[in-house]
């Protein structure tokens, strides 16, 4: 059981107040005179999506009236699941001016996925319940109330947490490692085999993107230690039977349905639904109409979920969204000094994790605090970009030397000037 913060459909009083947030700002910008084009590709973007998933709204209640589709429970869900996502962003983006704002309401993102982890694992142990339902094979869902949605969740955050440990000093630097290491009990607990994939990719990738900040040698040697760490703990819990029977017994199986908890096959109906009308591989169905279908289960894949509702236009957009903030905090964390560098380098590696982890797992939840978590880091690179270090880090733009006089030739190929010499 999760906590019920619902006022009314379609409203919760998490969104009331992001809304009365988004109210002010937009307020404070226009007294202030503040241009709203920050980020104005990620804007675009998310305009573009939205524009388009109301468009295939309507042609799917007013023309194509698909069996089953409830034009109100959609629209809820359009607004709920994207135009909200938007004001998220916007309100984190425009929230904050400097890179100390920015790094403070970080913290304190930072301090509730702490705060939610430590609940998971106290609810999950026994020693305080808080009513998080576990899942029959013994998975826990933990404060998402899904157990692979919460493992993304788990995987956005780790990298921050470590880099907040690194820039701290004292007891700051050991509750910040505390919260990381019961980030990764909370990730064991899920027993996710798409947050852990995402999660490896992210530090592969990280590693390979930040290669000359690092020594291979010792991350080699601390992953070491904490693989051997997390093998002797969880060989005092069930957990332990349970990540081995998944990873390495399940996803080993030669049958690659049963490797992949029948994803092959629910992606393979998906696409063979497209095939029967090859035009939605470029229009898409139209906005949420999967579930209008009669597929068991969820597609468990953003990308082909996209691309079934929205068409070409919704999976360019949306993959554009995930890897363009990525890519932004990439260039900014070149310019970048510690400690903003280090969040902005963590950003890209939790990012990943949460690009590959989407390719097998389907987020509604944890998609809002996804986009608190970019705004903050946009904001950040913004602010680095505009920064005097990066002005003098750009390359001089290219000196154009004056094209040479032509000579007029004679006709046996001489020039007036060759001639003088």
């Amino acid at each position: 059981m999760r906590w019920d913060l619902t006022i009314t459909t379609g409203l919760s009083a998490k969104n009331l107040l992001i809304y009365m947030l988004a109210t002010f700002i937009a307020l404070r910008m226009i007294i202030a005179r503040d241009s709203i084009m920050a980020a104005g590709r990620m804007q675009a973007a998310f305009l573009v999506q939205i524009g388009y998933a109301i468009a295939t709204w309507l042609v799917a209640v007013l023309i194509i009236k698909y069996q089953g589709y409830d034009p109100v429970d959609t629209g809820i869900k359009l607004k709920s699941q994207l135009i909200d996502y938007y004001i998220f962003f916007l309100v984190f983006l425009f929230g904050v001016h400097t890179p100390q704002e920015a790094l403070k309401v970080l913290k304190w993102l930072l301090a509730g996925a702490v705060f939610a982890n430590l609940a998971t694992v106290l609810d999950t142990t026994g020693l305080h319940s808080f009513g998080f339902q576990e899942r029959i094979d013994g998975r826990t869902q933990g404060a998402i109330g899904e157990s692979n949605q919460y493992a993304a969740y788990i995987v956005l955050f780790i990298p921050a947490l470590i880099a907040a440990a690194i820039s701290s000093r004292g007891f700051m630097r050991l509750a910040w490692l505390g919260g990381t290491l019961l980030s990764f009990a909370a990730l064991v607990m899920t027993a996710s085999r798409g947050g852990l994939v995402g999660l490896a990719v992210g530090a592969a990738v990280g590693t390979y993107l930040y290669r000359r900040y690092v020594s291979l040698s010792r991350i080699a040697g601390w992953a070491f230690g904490a693989v051997a760490l997390g093998v002797v703990l969880l060989s005092f819990t069930h957990y332990g039977g349970l990540l081995t029977e998944r990873v390495l017994s399940q996803t080993g199986n030669i049958d690659t349905t049963e490797a992949t908890s029948g994803r092959t096959e629910i992606w393979a109906n998906l696409l063979f639904t497209m095939f029967q009308h090859p035009v939605t591989f470029v229009t898409g169905f139209g906005w949420d109409v999967y579930w209008a279908f009669a597929f068991r289960f969820s597609p468990h894949n953003h990308y082909l979920a996209l691309w079934f509702n929205l068409g070409t236009v919704g999976l360019l957009t949306g993959t554009y969204l995930l890897f363009g903030a990525v890519a932004r905090a990439r260039r900014a964390s070149l310019l970048a000094e510690p400690p903003v560098r280090g969040q902005l380098i963590a950003f890209v590696i939790g990012g990943i994790a949460v690009c590959a982890s989407v390719f097998f797992v389907d987020l509604y939840n944890p998609w809002v605090y996804y986009w608190m978590y970019t705004g903050l880091v946009v904001r950040l690179a913004l602010c680095i970009e505009h920064s005097p270090v990066a002005a003098v880090a750009r390359p001089p733009p290219p000196v154009r030397r004056p094209r040479e006089p032509a000579y007029a030739r004679d006709p046996y190929g001489w020039s007036s000037a060759e001639r003088r010499t």
